[in-house]
């Protein structure tokens, strides 16, 4: 059905230095992100129900990945990350073989894996791994192409490209909602250049491409959807999908600061490559009218219009929605300026070029190599530790903090935090409440009392409050606070917060 060249050896080559880039950070710290989606993963594998049992805002998406990487691999750092390598040298797999006829010079075809999927490891630190946005970059790609390859195609073959498509666009939407309008824009702008450009009749390519995509975006929506019907769980889910996100927004005040934070991370580590992709841009577009070069920029424009939109949070990994198109698009711009480049007569002038388009990546890709050899390669429990506190300075801190835990004679069960949920992933003990406290400023005022109550029914052994946190719960709800100094009383007291036992 979809004819594809063959991987050259310059693609193999490129395949392994891929490899080689991500072998380096399997032993990358978590996050407080990653060991919440590890916890809630691990806690599903031991038959717990996503959202009733253990809820958080996201979509079930990055639980399903960490589920399945865990179970696979291991629920631990080296598991989670050789799960998403071997997913993103099959994206880079995919790259190279769909990619080969919009590139000229087929050695820059090559190496269009090292400017997406490479500078998404070289870029990226312990907070950007393994998020949702990262990891959409494969299906919403694939999305993206085969929506445009469909129209190279009639009939039968146009219908199972555009299911197929569809099919895409509803694991994106299994990942994140929100990312909705970019794929409508792939399709609308599909429709556009048919009518406008091909003068082709509305009615009929309108239904041509509503019918197959609605019924692929349908199928696993409709997978998930029925599940949750069986557990039970069908008014939890809608109104973590659809109600909770709006009133969390109307809640809150849009944050500048961290508008401008991630902003600067995504221009400090991506700045070469969007100057390069502005040349294909312009050439691109303006001389060949390339449709595929447009789809890139679509995603662009309406990635960077969808991150800007969720007011609340504008982290900096929400940027590596963009990470695909500008990698794709800085390829493009090197292929228009390779002839360029071969012509100029001094080699020393092509090192110096070559070096300052890399020079950011070469920067974040020697500091991680420095570590990582003084580290004598992280293969021991102790040199990883020492690893990981390079690049997560609190990761020792952390380990302290949760010591007691595993010592003899203490309480066992499951434990509360409201705080940084790795402490559950270091400890190895999960939450007692089925809401998590670690973006308790996103709570609602409905969920202070479902909390409230969940801790007095479970009785958690332990609880931890950061101290970041203290004053928010004082400030919205004291009965929790009054709820903790009635049960409990000090164990300790650290830089980070406090630990509380039961009586």
């Amino acid at each position: 059905m979809i004819n594809l060249p063959k991987l050259s050896k310059i693609d193999f080559l490129v395949l392994i230095s891929v490899v080689i880039i991500g072998l380096m950070h399997l032993p990358f710290p978590f996050s407080g992100d990653q060991a919440l989606f590890t916890t809630g993963a691990l806690e599903m594998q031991q038959g717990k129900v996503l959202y009733r049992d253990f809820w958080d805002l996201k979509q079930p998406g990055i639980y399903y990945f960490y589920f399945l990487a865990g179970t696979l691999f291991g629920f631990n750092e080296i598991g989670i990350h050789i799960f998403e390598l071997i997913y993103m040298v099959l994206f880079s797999i995919i790259l190279q073989l769909t990619l080969k006829t919009y590139f000229r010079h087929q050695i820059i075809a090559s190496i269009v894996p090292l400017l997406t999927v490479g500078v998404y490891y070289i870029s990226s630190s312990h907070r950007q791994f393994t998020q949702v946005e990262g990891l959409v970059g494969f299906p919403l790609f694939l999305c993206l192409w085969l929506t445009y390859e469909s129209f190279s195609h009639e009939g039968e073959k146009r219908f199972i490209k555009l299911l197929i498509s569809g099919f895409m666009c509803g694991i994106v939407l299994i990942f994140k909602l929100i990312f909705l309008p970019i794929l409508l824009c792939f399709w609308l702008t599909i429709l556009l250049h048919s009518i406008l450009i091909k003068h082709q009749n509305f009615q009929k390519i309108f239904i041509e491409i509503f019918l197959p995509i609605s019924i692929g975006v349908i199928l696993p929506l409709l997978v998930v959807f029925s599940y949750f019907a069986e557990v039970n769980s069908l008014s939890i889910v809608y109104k973590t999908f659809f109600v909770y996100p709006g009133q969390v927004v109307a809640n809150g005040k849009f944050n500048i600061s961290k508008l401008l934070f991630g902003t600067a991370w995504f221009l400090k580590n991506f700045i070469t490559l969007v100057l390069i992709a502005t040349v294909a841009v312009n050439v691109s577009l303006r001389k060949d009218r390339n449709l595929l070069t447009l789809l890139l920029v679509v995603w662009f424009v309406f990635g960077l219009i969808v991150i800007v939109l969720q007011t609340r949070s504008l982290w900096s990994y929400h940027y590596l929605l963009l990470f695909v198109p500008t990698g794709i698009l800085a390829t493009k711009g090197l292929d228009i300026l390779w002839q360029p480049l071969k012509q100029l007569s001094s080699p020393l002038i092509k090192i110096l070029v070559s070096f300052l388009f890399l020079l950011p990546l070469l920067l974040n890709f020697q500091f991680k190599t420095v570590a990582l050899v003084k580290n004598n390669f992280a293969l021991t429990e102790d040199t990883r530790l020492k690893y990981q506190t390079v690049f997560r300075e609190d990761y020792t801190s952390l380990r302290s903090e949760v010591d007691f835990l595993s010592q003899p004679g203490n309480l066992p069960g499951k434990i509360f935090v409201a705080g940084d949920p790795s402490i559950y992933y270091l400890s190895g003990r999960t939450q007692a409440t089925s809401l998590n406290a670690w973006s308790l400023e996103f709570f609602l005022p409905e969920q202070w009392p479902q909390l409230l109550q969940e801790l007095d029914l479970s009785k958690p052994p332990y609880i931890f409050l950061s101290d970041n946190y203290q004053p928010l719960i004082k400030q919205e709800f004291p009965k929790i606070l009054e709820l903790i100094e009635k049960r409990y009383h000090l164990l300790s007291k650290s830089n980070d917060g406090v630990w509380y036992i039961l009586n």
